[in-house]
Formats: C-alpha cells, sequence, structure tokens
C-alpha cells in the first residue's frame, strides 16, 4: 500500500489509498516495474501483466496514468491487443477516421464486440462506464448468462445480464458489498485488473528498475501552482488550519512575496516565512524537519505553522506583517 505521511497541525496524517485488486493486497512500492505511477499501487500487478502481455505500453515511458478514465478507443485498443484480433482498414464508423484506434475499434467490430454507439459513430472519445465495460468483455469473451443477479443497483440496467456474466466469471466482485456501481467511469487501473482477471494474466517474474529521476519527477511536489505568493497555496492548506490559510497567505505574501530564496539582508530572514537563521536548527528539529534547509519552502511552511499552533507562546506575533 502507498502511504503519504503529512505533518502538519501537531499530528501526522497518513492518507492511505485502498481499493480491490486482482492478484495481490497490497503491494508495497520496491522501485521496480514497468511504471513508476503505479509501484506500490494495489493495481501494480495486474498493470504489470498487461504490460508483460504486450497489451499495454503506458500513457508515457515509465507511466501508466492509472487515473485516468478509460476512453472507447482505449478500450478497443486493449481488447483487440488482448484477444489478438485482425486488424483492418475498413471504417464501419464516420467517427474514427483519423482516430490512433482506428484499426482497433474496427477489429472489435468485425469480431461483432461493438456494434458503436449509434447513428454509425462510435464515439471513441467517450467514457467508459463500469456497465458498458461489462458488455464489452462479456461479447469479447463469450461469456454464457449468469443465473444469479449479484448486485441491486443494476436492476432495469441495459449492462444488467453481461454485469452478472462477468461476476459469474470472476471476472468482479462489484464497487462496495452488492452494489456494481454501472455508471460509474472506469480507470486505466480498474480496467488493468479486469482484464488480468478475466485472461489470467500474470506479471512478470522479473520486473524492470524504474530509473531515479523518473521516481524524482513522480514525487516532485504540486506547488508552486502559478508564480507569486498564490502559487503556494496548495502548500499552505497542508499545513495551516482552514480558518488560518487567508492570513497564512497574507503574511507570507507580505514577508517574501512568496519568494522561497528571499533573504533580508539586514536580519538574515530567510524563506517564505523569513525565519531567522539562529533559531532555526532548534525550531526545524522541533518542528520535525531537522536537517532541512531555511530555503525548503516545505520545511518553512512547516516550521512557520508549528510555530502558530505548537510552540511556546508561538503565535503571529514572530512575523512583522500580521
Amino acid at each position: 500500500m502507498k502511504m503519504k505521511t503529512l505533518w502538519g497541525l501537531g499530528f501526522w496524517v497518513a492518507v492511505m489509498v485502498a481499493s480491490a485488486p486482482a492478484l495481490a493486497q497490497n503491494p508495497e512500492a520496491d522501485g521496480l516495474g514497468p511504471f513508476a505511477d503505479v509501484d506500490g499501487s494495489v493495481h501494480e500487478l495486474d498493470v504489470a501483466a498487461l504490460w508483460s502481455a504486450g497489451i499495454t505500453a503506458g500513457c508515457e515511458e515509465w507511466f501508466y496514468c492509472p487515473d485516468e478514465p478509460v476512453s472507447r478507443g482505449e478500450m478497443a485498443a486493449f481488447l483487440a491487443r488482448a484477444l489478438e484480433l485482425p486488424r483492418s482498414a475498413d471504417s464501419s464508423f464516420v467517427d474514427t477516421a483519423g482516430s490512433q484506434f482506428g484499426a482497433d475499434i474496427e477489429a472489435i467490430a468485425d469480431a461483432g464486440i461493438t456494434a458503436g454507439c449509434g447513428d454509425g459513430e462510435y464515439c471513441p472519445a467517450g467514457e467508459v462506464t463500469r456497465g458498458q465495460m461489462a458488455s464489452f468483455l462479456a461479447r469479447a469473451l463469450g461469456l454464457p448468462p449468469a443465473e444469479d443477479d449479484p448486485f441491486a443497483d443494476d436492476d432495469g440496467n441495459i449492462h444488467e445480464a453481461d454485469i452478472a456474466a462477468i461476476a459469474a466469471a470472476g471476472i468482479t466482485r462489484g464497487c462496495d458489498n452488492d452494489s456494481f456501481c454501472p455508471e460509474r467511469t472506469v480507470t486505466r487501473a480498474e480496467m488493468a485488473s479486469f482484464l488480468a482477471r478475466a485472461l489470467d494474466l500474470r506479471p512478470p517474474a522479473q520486473m524492470p528498475g524504474i530509473p531515479a529521476d523518473v521516481i524524482d519527477e513522480l514525487s516532485a511536489p504540486d506547488w508552486p501552482t502559478g508564480p507569486g505568493p498564490e502559487g503556494w497555496r496548495p502548500l499552505i492548506e497542508q499545513y495551516f488550519r482552514p480558518g488560518d490559510v487567508a492570513r497564512a497567505m497574507r503574511v507570507m505574501a507580505c514577508e517574501s512575496l512568496g519568494d522561497p530564496n528571499a533573504r533580508n539582508r539586514s536580519s538574515g530572514a530567510s524563506g517564505l516565512f523569513q525565519h531567522i537563521p539562529r533559531y532555526w536548527p532548534e525550531r526545524s528539529a522541533s518542528a520535525g524537519f531537522g536537517g532541512h534547509s531555511v530555503f525548503d519552502p516545505e520545511a518553512n511552511v512547516g516550521v512557520a505553522a508549528w510555530m502558530i499552533y505548537e510552540y511556546p507562546g508561538g503565535g503571529w506575533k514572530h512575523w512583522v506583517c500580521k
């Protein structure tokens, strides 16, 4: 399981991301695998299985984009590769000319897996729902009708029979208790697990090592989000209580103009919140940022929040700007 730990407001907050994997429970991030952005994900082994089978090359080198929705074009490509369908240069639909998935779309049409979205169109850019995914898979695999109706939230849904069929085949366990969530969009990570179960795919015995620079790129902070003080708002929101964010933004803007490398030539005060260097080692260590530079944006903001909420005799009095 991938865990991101944030310091703030005098306590540690653990944010854990969980979902239902097909092959393993909560793999640990280990720097290995074909894609950096699923390392440690519950879908990691299923994505690796698709990669090993030649069904996916990701969205770019070393990245799979697991949280992106699956488009109907991408669905066609997944199925055409997985089933090794012959490609065709013909076009059964009026809206697939020029699509990178045109040949894949025609392949699944020739195989009777799709009849399009209506009016002679396929809608390649449309997002695939879980219900639609069930019908794609049921047709592609030729699944027989199921005797049971395992989910309560698909009654009357056009995909109900296919949802029951993939459940009977062990391809899905639903989204929650006795629900399938047929109208919810399928993500690329979820699609990997559905296909891995459907085709009984396994990840490679040996995973490639993810380059260190790729891991660094992935773990780079999401801030600043723009130039000037406002770009640091996401970072401020991580460390200051909601009612104090606006004030913290004003103080930071006044003290440093949002420049993380700002330094007062007279006092030596440095960074976003202009901490005095002689106090920095002790305060940063107490706040959990021992060894960090005063010019480290997150450490600078984190220590400022610590001084407001935890430091004896703390509060806003430490700053000239109020």
